[in-house]
């Protein structure tokens, strides 16, 4: 991996991110006009990056970045039209996708979102094991199910219960497959100690629920105007609490779970019990995945996506569901 550029101060770097991914985007044509421009421009996806992998290299921290793009346009894909409440539509969507990830080479694209994908996946899949093309794909099979439960629930105006919100939110919330790039563009790989491997899996599900919380709270607003479901809204209905009680509930949630990622983080990164040759590789992977959750919470501040100017009928600009 190259080392981050010399002499580039961190918001310098940000602002490149932010033109080479908008640069990549209209290339493969995941936006196409000037709304859609202007949306990923406000996002911020570049500062983001610059954030998460503030180590790497140049072509590390603009795959970064790009593979947040696509998860975040695919996202707008979905809710343009009405399409994330027709499954049967997301399912056929998803099946393209994960069609991407299992061919044995380049497929020929069948359109803007497979483009996109198959240009990233052959620029990062090669360069990892094949544990790890197995759970990025594991990752990503999750998240596409959850996406067509979520919906079909949509679709049925099914409210969910509060615990299977929580579950379901874990997968549709895309840490997981992100996280799993971090481990390539970060070079911090999942630890190779089985002993460990439970406690990885529970922090990454504390960093899944503290992602995904804080997007419900800061799209609160836009999700209702859209007539979308958010934890926020699920917990006003399963206390029957108003929604500025049901935000500071949501907001208590969210800080015990942060809580939660930072003790389960410290117990790995003391490595206790993990053989001396592990320690080192385990305690790099536990700092990239804490750099990740901190650039996220901090993007999830500062990011114009969730912006209302952005909701349908604004500008003829689309709304925004709640997945990164």
């Amino acid at each position: 991996m190259r080392a981050a550029c010399p002499g580039v101060s961190a918001e310098a770097r940000g602002k490149q991110l932010n033109s080479s991914v908008l640069a990549w985007a209209r290339c493969v044509g995941l936006v196409t006009g000037t709304v859609e421009e202007e949306r990923l421009a406000a996002m911020r996806l570049g500062e983001f990056a610059a954030r998460l992998v503030p180590e790497a290299g140049a072509a590390e921290a603009e795959l970064t970045a790009q593979w947040a793009a696509f998860v975040c346009l695919v996202d707008d894909r979905l809710d343009r039209g009405g399409l994330g409440s027709r499954p049967e539509e997301v399912r056929v969507l998803f099946d393209r996708l994960l069609g991407v990830l299992t061919a044995n080479r380049a497929v020929v694209s069948g359109g803007e979102v497979e483009t996109a994908l198959t240009d990233l996946w052959w620029r990062t899949a090669p360069c990892m094991s094949s544990r790890w093309r197995e759970r990025f794909m594991t990752d990503y099979r999750e998240f596409a199910q959850a996406t067509y439960q979520e919906a079909t629930g949509r679709r049925d105006r099914v409210g969910l219960p509060l615990d299977d919100y929580i579950l379901l939110r874990r997968r549709t919330i895309t840490v997981f497959p992100m996280a799993d790039i971090v481990e390539c563009t970060a070079g911090a790989p999942w630890p190779d100690h089985l002993g460990c491997d439970l406690a990885v899996r529970a922090l990454r599900q504390a960093a899944a629920d503290v992602a995904g919380w804080t997007n419900d709270l800061v799209s609160a607003d836009g999700d209702l105007q859209a007539g979308q479901e958010s934890l926020v809204a699920v917990v006003g209905r399963e206390h029957g609490c108003s929604p500025s009680a049901a935000h500071e509930r949501v907001t208590t949630m969210r800080d015990d779970r942060l809580r939660d990622f930072y003790t389960i983080a410290a117990v790995l990164a003391a490595g206790e019990g993990v053989p001396p040759a592990a320690r080192e590789p385990l305690r790099s992977y536990v700092g990239a995945l804490g750099s990740f959750l901190a650039a996220t919470l901090h993007w999830l501040g500062v990011t114009g996506r969730f912006e209302t100017r952005w909701l349908s009928g604004s500008h003829g600009g689309p709304a925004s569901s709640v997945v990164l």
